[in-house]
């Protein structure tokens, strides 16, 4: 598609959402997952912008914002800060990994379920 689809960045790095423990201490391994989160999404919007405005960097955007405070829409600001909110970041991957983690079901329990039904033991 060709619009901004404010999901879109997460998608990828969800496949490293298993790296997320719902826990007050952040691991290391989280800053190196944010850090390219935050690459993918800065490429995401430059490369769109790009494409509706050629000759557009970042810089510009930070810029314009910076001096056009007052002009900027709050709901537009909200949205984009907390794009880069790392904490909102950490609970979208454990979202992430809630929902990997349903997907699966009753898997393990029906396993459990079927050896304490009578099913024979394995030989060892």
């Amino acid at each position: 598609s060709s619009g901004i689809n404010a999901e879109w960045p997460l998608r990828p790095g969800s496949q490293n959402c298993e790296e997320f423990e719902d826990e007050d201490e952040n691991k290391l391994i989280y800053t190196d997952i944010y850090n390219k989160y935050i690459e993918t999404l800065e490429g995401h919007i430059c490369k769109r912008l790009q494409e509706l405005q050629p000759g557009f960097t970042m810089a510009k955007l930070l810029s314009m914002i910076q001096s056009r405070k007052d002009e900027v829409d709050d709901e537009l600001f909200e949205t984009l800060a907390s794009l880069a909110d790392f904490s909102l970041f950490k609970e979208t991957m454990l979202n992430y990994k809630s929902e990997k983690d349903n997907q699966m079901g009753d898997f393990p329990s029906l396993v459990v379920t079927s050896l304490a039904c009578g099913l024979p033991p394995r030989p060892t």
